[in-house]
């Protein structure tokens, strides 16, 4: 049997688009109790990105996804809509 290849994506949703960011393996973390992570903040590096950005476009949340074949299984997510960024 082949075995099903799954993937991870950070999903940036506003009010008016969605962004997938894909996450390379080496950056999948698992802790001490078996939960998958994954810092936002260095896939967003990769990207040329940071959170000051996300603000700037009124990002409404971020998800951390897994996807295998068609379907999504949402890991986490994270709503801005009562964010602040502190300069």
């Amino acid at each position: 049997m082949q075995e099903q290849q799954k993937r991870f994506i950070y999903v940036i949703e506003t009010a008016t688009e969605s962004r997938e960011l894909l996450i390379e393996d080496n950056e999948i973390l698992e802790n001490a109790d078996g939960e998958i992570d994954c810092p936002l903040d260095s896939v967003l590096s990769k990207y040329k990105l940071g959170l000051e950005d996300l603000f700037a476009m009124k990002v409404a949340t971020v998800s951390l996804m897994e996807e295998a074949c068609s379907a999504r299984k949402l890991i986490r997510s994270i709503s801005f809509e009562n964010l602040r960024l502190n300069k």
